[in-house]
């Protein structure tokens, strides 16, 4: 809906720890802990150990991204708290100046629109100007007939329609009891900021107050200090809230969705410290399985793959970290 954020008068008076941990509870570290299984992932040929709780699981739950529907409403909120602020301008919609000057008080109808057109020309919103006689205005206050004349020349929430009116017959006295009222668009909130159309208001009101001056010229005139000193720019204090959610929503999600563990979806058990695990860099689940029972059959002992402790090898349960433990591995 339109809405006025200003009007005047004159002539009769004026208006005036090194670690993480999953959504899961699992623990990942790059040093030891308590009841911990040491892990490996390769990346370009390289091992990259890191030690993570019992219940640590590689394999990503593909379900573990519905989660992502409870971000749903904030992330609209933030979008639509975006768009108050950044000056988008709709291209879809009628760009015709209307200059309707039924009071006759527009001495220089061009020098009127070369103003408006340049005013458009740098913001996108399509300013209008219509002036009538006080008895055009149907019994209905200045903002009232502004209102309807708006909804009647547009289909749209992207003009600036100002509406000038004077009364037909001067009063005895000789004082022209003048008003007027401008009316915007919803969608131009966001380049005609509170800011620029207070200052185009009060601009435009000592202008009118000159009775010397014509009135199409002092809206002219009007129109070019707004298009001079008008921002594209959004307003950064308005942008620091929208922003600050924006960032938190995507810390808080980049966890809770597991994201986070992502790079570990290939990770496999790895012998402990102390133990050869490479071989020029590199090596895969089967060598490692080798060397450890290379180490542990000397002792008749073998070693958990898992919390790389060392056990007897009549046993079927690491007693370290209760794993179980295959013939493979004897």
């Amino acid at each position: 809906m339109p809405h006025s954020s200003g009007d005047g008068s004159h002539g009769g008076g004026r208006g005036g720890e090194h670690g993480s941990s999953g959504s899961s509870g699992t623990r990942i570290s790059k040093s030891r802990f308590s009841g911990s299984r040491r892990y490996v992932t390769y990346h370009n040929g390289e091992p990259h150990y890191f030690y993570a709780s019992k219940n640590f699981d590689p394999k990503f739950d593909p379900k573990r991204l519905l989660v992502g529907i409870f971000y749903i409403p904030f992330l609209i909120f933030i979008f639509l708290s975006f768009k108050s602020v950044i000056p988008i301008v709709p291209k879809n919609y009628n760009h015709n100046i209307v200059i309707t000057d039924d009071a006759d008080v527009i001495a220089d109808e061009w020098e009127l629109r070369e103003s408006l057109d340049r005013f458009m020309d740098k913001t996108g919103v399509t300013p209008s100007v219509v002036t009538v006689y006080d008895d055009m205005l149907e019994g209905k206050t200045i903002e009232e007939y502004t209102f309807d004349r708006y909804q009647r020349e547009f289909d749209d929430e992207m003009h600036w329609l100002i509406v000038y009116s004077k009364p037909k017959v001067y009063t005895s006295t000789g004082v022209v009891d003048c008003k007027w009222n401008e009316m915007k668009g919803d969608d131009t909130d966001p380049i005609l900021k509170e800011r620029e159309t207070h200052k185009f208001n009060n601009y435009l009101q000592s202008l009118l107050d000159d009775d010397n001056r014509n009135v199409g010229t002092s809206i002219a005139q009007s129109f070019d200090y707004i298009t001079n000193n008008i921002s594209s720019f959004p307003n950064i204090s308005a942008l620091a809230m929208p922003l600050f959610m924006l960032g938190f929503i995507l810390f808080h999600a980049y966890f809770m969705l597991g994201l986070n563990e992502l790079k570990y979806r290939k990770a496999v058990p790895a012998p402990e410290e102390g133990i050869d695990d490479a071989d020029d860099g590199v090596y895969g689940e089967y060598e490692i399985k080798s060397k450890i029972n290379d180490i542990a059959s000397a002792k008749n002992e073998k070693m958990c793959p898992y919390c790389g402790g060392y056990f007897s090898s009549n046993l079927t349960k690491c007693p370290h970290c209760n794993a179980m433990t295959s013939d493979e591995y004897q």
